[in-house]
């Protein structure tokens, strides 16, 4: 796209107040001017000009909760998602193993025993049968659970005599042995013993991870990773070559380091930026370690895994706050999620002004959303995982499902949301999330979770777009289409606040374009 620019003869939803024009320039990667017939404005003569021809531009997507290192990673590992038996599980993770070199790891995930046709627990012995001697490491899909084959074990130490971690656990067998699955921050015993990917092989797979992002029409993301994740960004940043707006979340376990290098709130630059820590509190629904405050329907009295206590919950909080720094923090079960608040309301508001958030927030009670509101705490929410979890969340959860992934009732109440896909988990598509935000059912199904729940293309846009923004404090800066706000907007094929529910899933990307670079352009339109 040329440096002075404008789009014309198009519905551009601009997110602010619901306004709707036809036409906008652009100039040096900021937007100048918004508004109805600019090709007619003399000031506007030499601008460079492109016929929109009726199609909509809505602001860049922005995922709100995305593993983005992980997720490019995760491009060259073996992906077991939508198999529906542990044989087909074997085949692939076989197959996969023979294209690698004889003593190297075999890394992947995706796999979901609720999901098999017949439910059967995955043990090492299973791994070991096909893996030729190589250590194996599979997440399942929630990325809750790992399941490991006997050199994974070895290699890690991992013994019938090592005791469970702090907030995990270790399957065994009637005689005490490990069977390779490991839960919660058990599977770190094994995971952090894996190789890093080389800078070259990353440099790679990064540019397929963006090449995703462009095709979905995302120009930014928060993304939660460790501080390798940070550092690999931080070389593309140097260079020019990060792609995305990226605002970064470092996990608690790095605080101190973060306190010797004095690494503030908002410390970076318009592409990567500090905005926060975050904190794990329990599991997830899939491994049933969700703390909750009911037992899971089915078991003797499992009530999921508190993996950090509320104690420690505002020892971070305060911690991080010496830094200005908000924390994200997971929380899916209902006690989970009231144990945050109760940590939350022992600490302080932050002088910087940024927002704690709670990740996921699957389940809630009623009681605590007035809580939730004042404390400002933003519901950093993934619409996709609800249509993903419907028999998971009447099998485990019952009637209670009724307070889970409640986006109707959360906006009435005037609780700030943000939406994302929590990738690789679910896949990066945010017009996808819009989908399952406004159905609450899966594609072609009627199924619908708690109808009463839904809400409009129109509020799960601006979830995808000022949301995020709000929930990094920078509503100033980002997820309008506003002079003054960077060029950052995707062209869709159909304006999907005026289609029917069913068709919203079917609308494609036609464009992308970031800080007013085109980054993607299908071939039936010019930029």
């Amino acid at each position: 796209m040329k440096a002075k620019t404008l789009l014309y003869g198009g519905r551009i939803l601009t997110q602010a107040d619901g306004l709707a024009v036809d036409s906008m320039a652009v100039n040096r990667g900021l937007i100048v001017a918004v508004g109805n017939s600019l090709q007619h404005d003399p000031d506007l003569k030499n601008y460079y000009r492109i016929d929109l021809k009726k199609r909509t531009v809505v602001p860049g997507f922005v995922d709100a909760h995305t593993h983005f290192h992980y997720f490019a990673r995760s491009l060259g590992m073996v992906d077991l998602v939508g198999l529906d038996s542990i044989e087909k599980c074997l085949a692939r993770i076989k197959k996969f193993a023979a294209g690698l070199p004889r003593r190297g790891w075999i890394v992947g995930g995706g796999y979901s025993p609720d999901r098999f046709k017949k439910r059967l627990e995955p043990d090492r012995r299973m791994l070991d049968r096909i893996c030729g001697g190589r250590p194996a490491f599979l997440f399942s899909k929630d990325q809750h659970t790992a399941w490991v084959n006997s050199r994974a074990l070895e290699l890690a130490g991992v013994t019938a005599k090592t005791p469970d971690p702090d907030g995990g656990h270790i399957d065994r067998d009637l005689r005490g042995e490990p069977t390779g699955v490991l839960r919660e921050t058990a599977y770190r015993l094994v995971y952090t013993r894996i190789p890093a990917v080389s800078e070259t092989s990353l440099r790679r797979l990064y540019r397929q991870a963006l090449d995703i992002a462009y095709r979905r029409g995302v120009t930014g993301v928060h993304s939660v990773d460790g501080p390798a994740g940070f550092t690999f960004f931080s070389k593309l940043a140097e260079t020019g070559s990060l792609g995305l707006r990226i605002n970064y979340y470092f996990p608690a376990e790095v605080l101190p380091e973060l306190h010797r290098n004095r690494i503030r709130y908002g410390a970076g630059d318009d592409f990567l930026r500090v905005a926060g820590v975050k904190v794990f509190t329990d599991g997830s629904l899939g491994s049933q370690s969700a703390l909750c405050f009911n037992k899971y329907l089915g078991s003797a009295a499992n009530y999921g895994i508190e993996t950090t206590p509320v104690k420690e919950i505002a020892r971070i909080i305060k911690s991080a706050a010496r830094l200005g720094l908000p924390c994200a923090i997971h929380a899916i079960g209902d006690r989970a999620v009231a144990n945050v608040l109760d940590a939350i309301e022992q600490t302080s508001p932050l002088k910087s002004g940024a927002r704690h958030r709670i990740e996921h927030l699957q389940l809630v009670r009623r009681k605590d959303l007035a809580r939730l509101k004042r404390l400002r705490v933003v519901a950093s929410m993934q619409p996709s995982h609800c249509p993903s979890d419907i028999k998971l969340l009447r099998r485990y959860w019952g009637k209670r499902g009724a307070n889970a992934f409640i986006f109707r009732t959360l906006i009435d109440r005037g609780i700030d949301l943000a939406f994302g896909s929590d990738a690789p988990i679910e896949p990066l598509d945010p017009i996808a999330g819009i989908a399952a935000a406004v159905r609450r059912a899966r594609p072609q199904s009627r199924d619908t979770f708690y109808p009463e729940q839904r809400i409009t293309a129109a509020e799960a846009l601006y979830r995808f777009t000022v949301g995020p923004a709000v929930a990094v404090g920078q509503e100033h800066c980002r997820g309008y289409l506003l002079p003054g706000y960077p060029a950052d907007f995707a062209v869709l094929s159909h304006d999907i606040t005026q289609l029917p529910p069913a068709r919203i899933g079917g609308t494609g990307v036609l464009a992308t374009v970031l800080d007013g670079k085109v980054k993607y352009a299908h071939h039936s339109l010019v930029l």
